[in-house]
């Protein structure tokens, strides 16, 4: 039979049990998954919502926040929480558990979810009852007379609520029959105009306020292609009623601050179970005011497998397990994540893990809360496969898996750390990291790609601190070809155009996606078009020189500064004037190279963003995901899984001097790193708290440089040395069919912070159909060739190509099978051929686990 068909029958049936991947329940072990569809980290979905309260003694069980609080003028209306107090409901959220009334009634009302209205001057008393035990909260109403308004706080977020400026409706860019607004309400003068001013005014009637167009069409009694939006006489519509009725100022009353953040009550909830959580939002200005806007926010689930919210802000966790849910009140965004206990029944020992440094601290806290246990560490064989393969890009040989299993030193993995950490190959591979993340290709920066590459290679080499190395590239200037100095210039070689150079800088160097606020305010994301074009101005004296240019060398493309550059905000069409993203303005003299600033502050140790993404790239490196994921995504919609772990992580950054050997040793050194990827019960489901190590595709590179090794048949790169590994191949100019098919970053535009994407169809058939291995386990120069005219017994040829291919001897059963398999064989050659490319097609070789 053809191998071609005995081969996948062998890679079917092969048993690949090791400690390193799988469920770690003996005797067998599952191999790594592949498959499309992961499982979720969750818990069962059988567990029922907590039973109604049952009270026995004639006393309150629960308190009411806020106890005390004022409905001024300009406040819609609060909402009001009832949080359990006692032993078994503490901390629970009852608000729409008990029973709300007003005394006296005439002053306002509330509703069974706990959100009161004004309806006249006056003090009054809300009583929440639970059938035993009353709390009372008191509510001042502020006289109505004298209301101020601000278009962009009061009616603005309406319109952003009720999806009247999305892109689907008014904020396409052509509007919506002749109606349009700003997208997500980034232009709220525009907006003002659009409903208030433009069009003849027809929009709405001062005068007879109820038939304004605006109210008629969003309630649908006049005919509206977006259909009723807003429910007559409800809260909204009252806003926008009153609003028209007072003339639909733009602001009105005393100046006031700007919106400064919003919080979330509470910042974060625990629940004993799948349940309710009633938010409360309240938005916090520059003169310290604080508005309560739960009912005027926008409401986004992060997983609506997982966490539902209506729009009141009323949330329910389905099942066990934790999620975010974002909020968006104008251009201000925050989140809150609810979490439940994962295994309420676990019976664990965290406080007798082993901890290597902060991350075990950090992250073993975080499963003890939600009651996830950890995998026990990876084994010896699979530990050293997968350290070997995240520093240097190579498997190790036989001979160093062989040393490694049999040392006894309770210290091996921490040494072995740093052995990999001093080798020429951790330079190597890791160039083609920061090759990846600075899109380092000649199709990009030409010839000076070369001195670019060299330059990265000797920072790896000298071990040059993070920042340094930025602020060398943000602010270099000159010849990008020149030997020894031109290696950072081409930075801004790559990018000349001042938009293009500020996107690239904040998603590489601060984890930053801003590209949405060049249009419009970053719909999921604080960062609003001025801070975009603020950002850019930092760029707009860069330009590429050459002859005739000022400060250019004769005849050659170099970097200068033009004092007279700038950069137009699309929308006020006005040079726009840097400004850093923490919203401080910055003088430039007219001669001075404005990115000089930017670097100062885009590379301090207190920029809260900086040391973050830095952190979170490296821990992509490792895991195949950031705590934050994607790891150049750190909006405020896409909150870190480990929060205070990340925060520990950038801090130690920062104080060490931005020191990457020292990042890259804790994390590779920590007791997290080398747990194994074998689930156990209670962590089987989990896909996103880092409990056990989540078996990950080799990249490119890895795949092609194990293949080679293994075989001993180099693979071939078009004018290089025959023998040349693919680690060094770092230019994706340089033809290489395996290296394309197995996803290397062509640096044509950004990639994943991980080039490990999903085996796919054309991967499997260029492996199993394609004579990329044939070709190599049949090589007449090759490994086995070599090995076979040693005439090993069959016992030994086994042991030595699993011990080539996936780095472990094999297990008792493997050798009994495949011994007894090579005795009985015809032809030993063809036996041991099949074997060989059975290995080298399985799950096991191709993840690093």
């Amino acid at each position: 039979m053809p191998r071609r068909w005995v081969g996948p029958m062998i890679a079917a049936c092969l048993t690949v049990a090791h400690a390193g991947c799988g469920r770690a329940t003996p005797p067998a072990v599952t191999p790594p998954r592949s498959d499309a569809s992961p499982p979720r980290a969750d818990g069962p979905t059988s567990t029922p919502h907590p039973p109604p309260i049952v009270q026995t003694e004639a006393r309150p069980i629960f308190k009411v926040e806020p106890s005390s609080f004022t409905i001024a003028a300009d406040d819609p209306g609060v909402q009001l929480l009832a949080i359990g107090t006692d032993a078994g409901e503490a901390g629970r959220d009852l608000t729409s558990r008990v029973i709300w009334r007003v005394e006296p009634s005439g002053i306002a009302t509330i509703d069974s979810s706990g959100y009161v209205l004004p309806l006249s001057a006056g003090a009054a008393a809300i009583v929440a009852s639970d059938g035993g035990g009353e709390v009372r909260a008191n509510v001042i109403v502020a006289p109505r007379d004298g209301r101020s308004w601000d278009f962009a706080t009061d009616v603005a977020p309406l319109l952003s609520k009720h999806g009247c400026n999305t892109g689907a409706c008014h904020g396409k860019a052509e509007g919506q029959n002749g109606f349009h607004l700003s997208l997500f309400g980034y232009d709220t003068e525009a907006d003002l105009a659009a409903m208030a001013r433009d069009g003849g005014q027809r929009r709405i009637s001062p005068f007879d306020p109820r038939e304004s167009l605006l109210l008629t069409k969003s309630t649908g009694r006049t005919p509206h292609a977006g259909g009723p939006r807003i429910a007559l006489d409800s809260p909204d519509y009252q806003t926008l009623f009153q609003w028209i009725k007072a003339g639909a100022p733009a602001r009105t009353g005393k100046e006031r601050g700007g919106l400064a953040r919003i919080t979330i009550e509470p910042s974060g909830a625990t629940l004993a179970g799948p349940g309710v959580q009633q938010l409360r939002v309240l938005a916090e200005f520059a003169d310290g005011r604080r508005r309560d806007v739960t009912r005027q926010a926008v409401y986004k689930s992060l997983d609506e497998s997982s966490v539902t919210v209506d729009p009141r802000g009323k949330t329910e966790l389905l099942r066990r397990t934790e999620a975010d849910v974002t909020v968006r009140y104008g251009p201000q965004v925050a989140s809150v994540r609810l979490s439940t206990p994962v295994n309420p029944g676990l019976v664990f020992d965290f406080r007798a893990l082993p901890r290597a440094n902060l991350i075990d601290d950090e992250l073993f806290k975080r499963l003890e809360s939600l009651k996830v246990p950890p995998s026990p560490p990876a084994t010896d064989a699979a530990f050293l496969r997968r350290a070997s393969l995240d520093l240097t890009g190579a498997q190790p040989s036989p001979a160093e898996v062989r040393r490694y299993i049999g040392d006894k030193d309770p210290d091996k993995r921490v040494k072995l750390v740093d052995s990999l950490l001093a080798r020429p190959e951790f330079i190597a591979f890791w160039r083609i990291k920061f090759g990846d993340l600075l899109q380092i290709s000649v199709a990009r920066q030409g010839n000076g790609a070369y001195r670019y590459q060299e330059w990265v290679d000797e920072c790896l080499a000298k071990n040059t601190p993070w920042d340094e190395m930025v602020r060398t590239m943000l602010t270099a200037v000159g010849d990008p070809t020149a030997i020894g100095t031109g290696g950072p210039v081409n930075y801004a070689m790559d990018a000349l155009e001042p938009i293009i150079a500020a996107e690239q800088s904040a998603q590489r160097f601060l984890g930053l996606r801003m590209r949405c606020a060049q249009c419009h305010d970053h719909p999921f994301d604080v960062w609003t078009q001025d801070d975009y074009f603020g950002f850019a101005a930092f760029f707009a004296k860069v330009q590429r020189g050459g002859m005739g240019m000022p400060g250019a060398m004769m005849g050659k493309p170099t970097i200068v500064i033009n004092p007279k550059g700038q950069v137009v905000h699309l929308r006020t069409q006005k040079p726009a004037t840097a400004r850093l993203l923490d919203g401080k303005l910055v003088t430039i003299a007219e001669k001075d190279d404005p990115r000089a600033e930017l670097a100062r502050w885009m590379t301090a140790a207190d920029n809260p963003y900086f040391a973050k993404a830095a952190v979170n790239w490296v821990w992509a490196q490792f895991f195949g995901k950031g705590l934050v994921d994607p790891a150049d995504d750190m909006s405020r919609a896409n909150p870190a899984v480990h929060p205070e772990l990340l925060d520990a992580l950038a801090k130690r950054f920062a104080t060490k001097k931005f020191d990457l050997r020292d990042l890259i040793r804790t994390v590779a050194t920590s007791q997290t790193y080398g747990l194994s990827s074998a689930t156990v019960a209670g962590n089987e489901r989990d896909t996103r708290l880092f409990s056990h190590q989540t078996p990950r595709p080799l990249t490119a590179h890895q795949m092609a440089d194990a293949l080679a090794q293994a075989t001993d048949v180099p693979n071939r790169f078009p004018g290089a040395d025959p023998f040349r590994r693919a680690i060094r191949v770092a230019d994706p100019s340089v033809q290489s069919m395996i290296l394309d098919t197995f996803g290397r970053c062509p640096r044509t535009s950004a990639c994943a912070s991980v080039q490990t994407p999903p085996l796919s169809l054309k991967q499997s058939l260029l492996l199993i159909g394609g004579d990329v291995v044939e070709s190599k386990v049949a090589s007449l120069n090759g490994y086995l060739a070599s090995v076979l005219k040693l005439e090993l017994e069959p016992e030994e040829l086994v042991e030595n190509l699993y011990f080539r291919t996936v780095c472990r001897p094999p297990t008792a059963e493997e050798s009994s099978r495949w011994t007894a398999e090579l005795k009985q064989a015809t032809s030993l050659q063809e036996a041991a051929e099949d074997l060989f490319w059975a290995l080298l097609n399985s799950r096991e070789f191709a993840f690093n686990h």
